[in-house]
């Protein structure tokens, strides 16, 4: 609980340039009649705000907590938009289609997802369909399209060994691995 909600790896920062409240990861607590019923946790980053998590007393459950921390969160991203025009993006976090609690971040508009095989996003309604037949399922529907931000040299791919991320090029000169290239090729494609 602590490490995720109230320890966050993102540095406070506030340049001259960015919103008032600067960037970082905020709380942002909800009242009503003097108690606390609800706390989000958000990130304000440079081009959007991030929706982190929301808790909220289960007592007023009926209330639609998560709907409206949403509503006001994107009151709040077009609020900081005025000041800072870069960040015009409000991201709801993970969407799992097959979630009860999760269904209403499908319901804003516009919305995209973000295809996991190709890094592009792509409008919800083109979404919808896929992901009621299947739990994982490519969103960008052009069979040909690749994610363009992976690596092409295979030496500059990123491998995890003892503890330590380090250039498949280093590892396979340090370890003699030219047997394993094809493998780790075969996988980079898949991942």
């Amino acid at each position: 609980f602590t490490r995720f909600l109230c320890s966050s790896p993102l540095e406070a920062e506030n340049p001259p340039h960015g919103p008032d409240c600067g960037y970082g990861s905020f709380h942002q607590q909800y009242w009503l009649d003097g108690r606390i019923i609800a706390v989000g946790v958000i990130d304000i980053l440079p081009y959007c705000v991030s929706s982190v998590y929301l808790y909220y007393d289960p007592d007023y459950s009926f209330l639609s907590l998560g709907v409206y921390s949403a509503l006001r969160e994107i009151g709040f991203t077009r609020q900081l938009h005025q000041k800072t025009s870069q960040l015009s993006y409000y991201y709801m976090g993970f969407y799992i289609h097959s979630c009860p609690k999760m269904k209403y971040k499908g319901q804003y508009r516009p919305s995209d997802l973000l295809c996991p095989e190709t890094y592009v996003w792509v409008p919800i309604e083109q979404c919808l369909s896929l992901l009621e037949n299947s739990k994982y399922c490519r969103f960008n529907q052009d069979p040909e399209a690749v994610d363009e931000g992976r690596s092409k040299e295979p030496d500059r791919l990123q491998v995890f060994h003892k503890k330590a991320i380090l250039p498949y090029g280093v590892y396979r000169r340090q370890h003699k691995a030219a047997a394993e290239e094809a493998a780790v090729l075969q996988y980079a494609r898949l991942v």
